[in-house]
């Protein structure tokens, strides 16, 4: 695995740590944060769901980029 992997990965577990945190208080952002995890280590770990988005690469990450937005002007 290289670094820009194991990078992504500790960023999805951020992720899931600040969504736990807020989850009494924000639902939206914890929503939003959950997904944005979720799509990292789905793209990392199952064949099946790169065969999918294979070709529509930009178009996730500008999904996973709107979740973060999304979840930051909520928290904000």
């Amino acid at each position: 695995m290289n670094f820009g992997r194991l990078l992504e990965l500790l960023v999805a577990m951020v992720a899931v740590a600040i969504a736990i945190s807020v989850v009494t208080t924000n639902l939206l952002a914890a929503a939003c944060l959950l997904q944005f995890a979720m799509l990292i280590v789905l793209e990392h770990d199952s064949e099946k769901f790169r065969s999918l988005i294979d070709g529509y690469e930009r178009e996730v990450t500008f999904l996973k980029w709107a979740l973060l937005l999304v979840a930051f002007v909520s928290l904000w």
